[in-house]
């Protein structure tokens, strides 16, 4: 059922708590079916019927953790795992769900490969490695020489997922986990997407390593998931891209691009959170709403979506004027209903925006610190268990 009065029970309705001084409801949904294909899948898993449920994060530097690190600027040195994606995941882990949290999705919209090891420690070497075309979680890595790529798991791993830009024109390269090597060649039409998969013999906390062994043409290596096949559990990544609109996050150009690429991925939950730069930008609202149901469609395919409508703080209107504002989040809110998705606010959860800055939420008047991205993953958390 779509609200499109925006009634939330009864006769009741959002225009009218406003009027009076409540507080908007941080979190709604048009109809207690907006989250059924996640509860589906989550079902699956707990019942034995699948190995994975998958949650798919899409936004920008709030997505990618900006402010939850430290160093100048917006703070991501190490703001990986301190990032809402990561704070779910770990809220969820308590809530006595299984996590697979072992993956890393591009270069995150960071100026060069130093930074983005620096954002994720978990990633290491790299040397001589660039960025490539964009995909899930910005640039691919990308390299024409044969110096590895490694990544860190958390803990024992037999199995790995490698997203990559496919085609025949790519060059052949191997994964490699402690004396094991398993050589992967990408084939097809040039300019394709693919998820190639890998077996270890061994189940243990080795470093994974991606080596170009071909001699002709970049790897571009998107992202990776590793995990323990003995243990199914809900899979969480983090597409989040510093600096970008949804325009970014909406492509669909080609089979490697964001939001074909998710199609790819086959989310059960995407949580998308756009808009901040839009605004910053002067983008057009029809734009960034035609943007968001992009990114809905390529998500629904698989999944439930959740729509969050971004907080900022300061007094400038940075992130856009109050009375802008509140227009573009009442037309993300109509849109989540639209689509029987759930509306997160969280600028609310945080008591709104001046509240907002005054409590210290945020490290700069976009950029949330840590203690308020938790307060967000919380409510996020709580929606979906």
């Amino acid at each position: 059922m779509t609200r499109t009065s925006g009634s939330i029970g009864g006769a009741v309705s959002v225009a009218a708590l406003a009027r009076i001084g409540v507080a908007l409801p941080s979190v709604e949904a048009a109809s207690p079916a907006a989250l059924l294909a996640w509860s589906a899948a989550r079902g699956r898993l707990r019942s034995g019927m699948a190995d994975a449920a998958r949650i798919a994060f899409v936004g920008d530097s709030k997505t990618m953790g900006a402010g939850a690190g430290t160093g100048p600027g917006p703070g991501t040195a190490g703001a990986f795992a301190r990032a809402r994606p990561a704070r779910v995941s770990a809220l969820l882990a308590a809530g006595g769900l299984p996590i697979r949290a072992d993956a890393f999705f591009g270069c995150a919209g960071l100026a060069s490969i130093a930074d983005v090891l620096i954002y994720d420690p978990r990633r290491s070497g790299f040397s001589g490695w660039g960025g490539g075309g964009n995909s899930l979680g910005g640039a691919a890595m990308s390299t024409n020489n044969s110096n590895p790529a490694q990544f860190q798991p958390a803990g024992p791993v037999d199995r790995c997922s490698v997203f990559i830009r496919n085609g025949s024109d790519r060059p052949a390269f191997s994964v490699r986990k402690g004396g094991e090597s398993v050589p992967l060649t990408p084939s097809g039409p040039v300019g394709g997407f693919a998820r190639l998969e890998v077996t270890f013999q061994a189940r243990d906390a080795n470093p994974i390593m991606v080596v170009r062994t071909g001699t002709t043409g970049n790897l571009q290596l998107v992202g990776l998931v590793a995990w323990d096949s003995a243990r199914p559990g809900i899979e969480i990544v983090n597409f989040g891209v510093f600096g970008v609109t949804s325009t970014f996050q909406a492509d669909t150009t080609g089979p490697w691009s964001p939001a074909a690429a998710l199609a790819t991925y086959a989310p059960h939950l995407t949580i998308v959170n756009l808009g901040t730069n839009d605004l910053a930008q002067k983008q057009p609202m029809a734009n960034w709403l035609t943007n968001i149901r992009t990114i809905a469609r390529q998500a629904r395919l698989t999944g439930s979506v959740i729509l969050a409508w971004p907080a900022v703080g300061g007094t400038s209107p940075t992130g856009g004027g109050d009375s802008e504002r509140a227009q573009w989040r009442t037309a993300l809110r109509a849109l989540a209903f639209e689509i029987d998705a759930l509306f997160v606010d969280e600028e609310a959860l945080l008591g709104g925006r001046a509240v907002a800055q005054a409590s210290g939420a945020f490290t700069d008047s976009l950029h949330e610190s840590p203690w308020a991205y938790d307060v967000q993953a919380a409510a996020i958390a709580r929606a979906i268990l």
